[in-house]
């Protein structure tokens, strides 16, 4: 029995909402990675059951209910993941909330215009239906590629992110880049939706038969076991290349530094002396409670005011603390470039017998409407973030800085750079031994935004098979192994118990600190090997000011920066556009030969 026409549409709009509801929730900070396999599912199952599959069957109005229904809906969803965008400069970041899901969702609406046109019917050969099913995975990973290149730019938040916290999920973007990973989701949801709708429809048909005889539709779906090996193919490869403690080999400790200053406050002349003030000690707690061979500062880690190059007082305070120390530095710093009076975001590296390294990274993603006003919207708007007028970096090449008796290659990104995958593989391309980001995630607030950031990290290590080292204001600070696995991070507490956040000019006791045969820091509490994770206080927070310190190490089975995704790029994605093309010229021409019938 058909349900009835206002029942229809309302099971409609409960899918549609279901699907995007769980879409929202597979993303930082809901921590449910799982829904990403079937978030789609009542989406598509929607598209079956309004019988809009089929040219000859769709009602005007149920198409346009469902491609209004899935703009809002996506708009929504976009707004409940960025809902922290309103803390950055009020009231532009408010703007924000409203502009950027409307730009995102363009380019996740055309997915789902086109899906009820698209679906493979039933009784079509497995050969054709798997095609098409590729083809609908293929134009998903499309949108999301000219979402990261189109305009300024916005790869925030792919499909493939929400399961950065699932290494073993996550290793195929070695081979195919974030892509694949996409890829491989959507098509899963995709399968496993069409075999639902055919065990529906068997069994549909066996009822309208009375049993008398067995239906044209198989219950098979061999789709859905195309899409099971696509999924377990990562497990397979993170299996075989298991990450064991006797593959690890120790490169150097690492101090990670958290200022927790809000970025608009450092232009504060008192604000910004008390800055200076607490990166000294909270430095002096890295390079000696921690004993930490290098110490990791955060983008802008000092006043903007007091830029690094251009003010030259500032550039001889870093190089005192590094000698002070007697520990190399990376920092994030401004340069103030005097002949164009044009400032530089940069990341810079001092070491302690030779200062500050002449060459620094200039950052080459800027911030649009924040650190440049993009051309098309140079007439019409202003800044939305005052930080002056900011010079584009040219150059890749990596930091060049002694750590642990060893030179080391460094590739840096600064700020939000690391959601760009290209920037990650130019830097391994360039003989980078890892990477290196300094951010600034005080503009998100204390909310899902640093938690979102940090999974696109995880991914520019996988990708590229280079550990990364990720310094961030006030969290997320972490380091990123070849596997895209957090190391075990230990913070400096106080005698207090909790995180020292340099209140004092004494630096609190040295902490115990126990490893195993192998190495490994064991937990004091149960001398158990001590699980992998960010920087957090004591209460679990990676919301604080503080100090804390993590081992990088590389791994004997793992090539370094140099994975298939390394050496070709996004070859992937190019794949998905010529899949896409084939299946909109076979459509083509198969209406143009309908018309001449």
């Amino acid at each position: 029995m058909v349900a009835s026409f206002p029942i229809r549409r309302a099971g409609a709009i409960c899918a549609l909402a279901l699907s995007f509801a769980l879409y929202a929730l597979s993303f930082e900070p809901f921590d449910m990675a799982e829904f990403a396999y079937v978030f789609a599912i009542p989406a598509i199952l929607c598209a079956r059951f309004l019988k809009i599959s089929n040219n000859a069957d769709i009602d005007p109005s149920e198409l346009r209910l469902w491609r209004m229904c899935t703009l809002l809906f996506s708009i929504a969803a976009w707004m409940s993941m960025l809902v922290w965008i309103r803390h950055v400069w009020p009231p532009a970041g408010y703007a924000a909330l409203i502009f950027l899901p409307l730009a995102v969702s363009f380019f996740i609406f055309p997915w789902y215009w086109l899906l009820p046109k698209m679906l493979p019917n039933l009784d079509e050969a497995f050969g054709l239906r798997l095609f098409k099913l590729c083809a609908i995975a293929a134009l998903w990973v499309c949108l999301e590629w000219l979402r990261s290149r189109l305009f300024t730019g916005f790869p925030w938040l792919l499909l493939a992110h929400s399961q950065w916290a699932r290494p073993a999920v996550i290793q195929t973007a070695s081979i195919g880049g974030v892509w694949l990973v996409s890829f491989s989701l959507i098509f899963f949801n995709l399968a496993a939706a069409d075999y639902l709708y055919r065990l529906y429809k068997y069994q549909e048909l066996r009822i309208r038969s009375k049993y008398a005889k067995r239906p044209k539709i198989s219950r098979f779906c061999p789709e859905f076991y195309v899409a099971l090996l696509l999924a377990l193919a990562s497990m397979w490869i993170y299996a075989r290349n298991m990450p064991r403690s006797e593959n690890e080999i120790k490169a150097f400790k690492a101090g990670l530094v958290q200022t927790d200053f809000a970025g608009i406050l450092k232009w504060d002349a008192q604000l910004a002396a008390q800055n200076l003030e607490t990166v000294k000690r909270l430095t002096a707690a890295a390079a000696k409670n921690g004993d930490a061979e290098v110490v990791l500062l955060p983008e802008a880690a000092t006043p903007p005011r007091w830029p690094i190059i251009g003010y030259d007082p500032m550039r001889v305070w870093m190089e005192k603390l590094a000698r002070d120390n007697g520990v190399p530095i990376l920092t994030g710093n401004m340069a103030y470039l005097h002949d164009e009076k044009l400032a530089q975001n940069g990341a810079f590296a001092i070491s302690p017998e030779s200062g500050m390294q002449k060459y620094y990274y200039a950052k080459r993603k800027l911030v649009p409407f924040g650190e440049y006003v993009p051309k098309w919207a140079s007439l019409f708007i202003s800044k939305a973030v005052p930080v002056g007028n900011m010079k584009r970096g040219e150059s890749s090449e990596p930091l060049k800085l002694k750590i642990a008796g060893r030179e080391y290659r460094i590739g840096a990104m600064i700020c939000y750079e690391d959601i760009f995958p290209s920037l990650g593989r130019e830097a391994a391309l360039n003989g980078a031994d890892f990477l290196f980001v300094c951010t600034n995630d005080s503009w998100y607030g204390r909310e899902g935004g640093a938690w979102q950031h940090a999974a696109h990290s995880a991914f520019q290590a996988v990708s590229t098979r280079l550990p990364l080292l990720r310094s961030s204001n006030n969290g997320l600070s972490a380091v990123f192994d070849q596997y895209g696995r957090m190391r075990p991070c230990t913070t400096i507490f106080g005698e207090d118990g909790k995180a020292w956040s340099a209140s004092s000019r004494e630096l609190p006791p040295k902490q115990l600190e126990i490893r195993d045969a192998e190495g490994r820091i064991l937990d004091a509490e149960n001398l158990r090997p001590r699980r992998a994770s960010p920087m957090l206080n004591e209460e679990g927070s990676i919301y604080f000011r503080g100090a804390a310190y993590s081992d990088m190490v590389y791994y004997k089975n793992l090539p370094k920066g140099d994975s298939f995704y390394v050496r070709h790029g996004d070859w992937f994605a190019g794949l998905c556009f010529i899949a896409a093309a084939l299946f909109f010229a076979r459509s083509g021409l198969g209406k143009l030969r309908q018309k001449k019938a």
